[in-house]
């Protein structure tokens, strides 16, 4: 017999009515979540770009199929995030798997245009913005002593998931052909609905009278009174950014840059860029995990270091065309959008105990951001000469450096 519903109070003055264990198997159908909805989101992401060359179109149609994901989810994750603090984290997650499991149905439809891809993909974007910050906000407000090590494990988990998706798209679809990949992720969301609809406690807040923030022993004194529009807030908003747009350049354009190297005669195969991208989710997920270890107070210089090494590894995929440089691109710049994305993430949401749906809901935006500017942008420049995306996000990341230094010092 399924529990009773209690309600859940984040109040200081209360105490939580779900247990430990309850918080806990929460938590974990919140990872599990976010592993299976994002291998999805890999597989599609990938798919749509991939198959849109395969369809004869071009590298800023290709670019499109990608990004257009990212210009609806500029917006999407700020409502789906209000939402699941206001509807609550169970109703919005079967709300939006469900939606989730129409989105790749429409993929299976008969394709005659790189158009349809890039319909399908705004719709992936309105969807997904409904996942990310319910589990962000679910996650980090059952387990407050704890946020870094909780926003972590779920940018853990995530970060995992993408690392299969290169090889779906590489292997199966020579194999079982192109669209095999879709069908695989439908089975995949369906997996999820069910888990969230039977494991996953529902809960409820009471009203709050007070606030008071309980953080990793963070030196930000009295966070939860910086405003959204803070030099903390931007910078953590430009970190995102950055992670959008060296995310989408690497996942969305690099695996087209090298099959085109193989066609100029370059010493590279089709398959390589399903084992760099491997490299690429590998080293941000080895980063994901080491930063999860650490307190709060370290997550400013996090996104300073991160900014660091995208421009880094961009001057690298610019400049030189040998594997080994591109592996070692791949690791820095895993590595880079690892601390960008985590430790934003950190700073926005721990500075708040009562709408952490709606602060995850605005990192995940800004973040939406990148995730259109990037092959957008990055499409346009790969269409006038191969090499230019990566020339393009060197060149943002020492910009967003800059800028962030000159915020978190006015911060400070």
């Amino acid at each position: 017999m399924q529990e009773p519903v209690e309600p859940f109070c984040l109040d200081i003055e209360g105490t939580p009515d779900l247990t430990p264990n309850i918080k806990k198997r929460n938590r974990m159908i919140g990872y599990i979540t976010s592993f299976l909805t994002v291998f999805t989101l890999g597989t599609t992401e990938i798919f749509a770009s991939w198959y849109s060359t395969r369809m004869g179109g071009t590298p800023l149609e290709s670019g499109l199929a990608f990004g257009i994901f990212g210009l609806v989810y500029m917006f999407s994750p700020a409502i789906g995030g209000r939402l699941s603090d206001d509807l609550g984290r169970k109703k919005t997650l079967l709300i939006s798997t469900s939606g989730y499991i129409v989105v790749i149905l429409l993929y299976l439809l008969p394709f005659f245009s790189p158009w349809q891809l890039i319909a399908i993909r705004a719709i992936e974007g309105l969807v997904f913005g409904f996942v990310a910050p319910t589990i962000e906000g679910m996650v980090s407000e059952l387990e407050p002593e704890s946020q870094v090590a909780s926003l972590g494990n779920f940018s853990t988990s995530w970060s995992a998931s993408m690392i299969l998706p290169p090889m779906v798209i590489a292997y199966l679809s020579g194999i079982y052909g192109d669209q095999s990949g879709i069908f695989v992720v439908l089975g995949v969301e369906f997996l999820a609905l069910t888990i969230i609809a039977v494991f996953l406690q529902g809960y409820k807040r009471k009203p709050n009278t007070s606030s008071t923030n309980t953080q990793d022993n963070i030196s930000l004194d009295s966070v939860e009174k910086v405003s959204k529009s803070s030099p903390l807030f931007i910078a953590s908003y430009l970190s995102v950014m950055l992670w959008g747009v060296v995310s989408t350049i690497v996942l969305g354009l690099f695996p087209s840059y090298i099959v085109i190297l193989s066609d100029l005669g370059y010493p590279f195969v089709s398959q390589d860029f399903g084992n760099l991208l491997l490299i690429w989710n590998l080293s941000r997920t080895v980063t994901f995990i080491v930063i999860a270890r650490l307190s709060g107070e370290h997550m400013k210089q996090a996104i300073v270091s991160g900014a660091i090494l995208s421009a880094i590894s961009g001057f690298m995929l610019f400049l030189f065309t040998d594997i080994w440089v591109f592996a070692i691109a791949m690791i820095l710049s895993g590595i880079a959008v690892g601390f960008n994305y985590l430790g934003a993430l950190y700073l926005v949401v721990s500075s708040t105990d009562i709408e952490k749906g709606a602060h995850a809901g605005l990192v995940e935006s800004m973040g939406g951001v990148g995730l259109f500017l990037g092959p957008i942008i990055g499409g346009w420049f790969m269409e006038i000469e191969l090499t230019l995306p990566y020339l393009m996000y060197a060149i943002f990341s020492v910009v967003v450096l800059i800028l962030m230094v000159v915020l978190l010092r006015k911060h400070t």
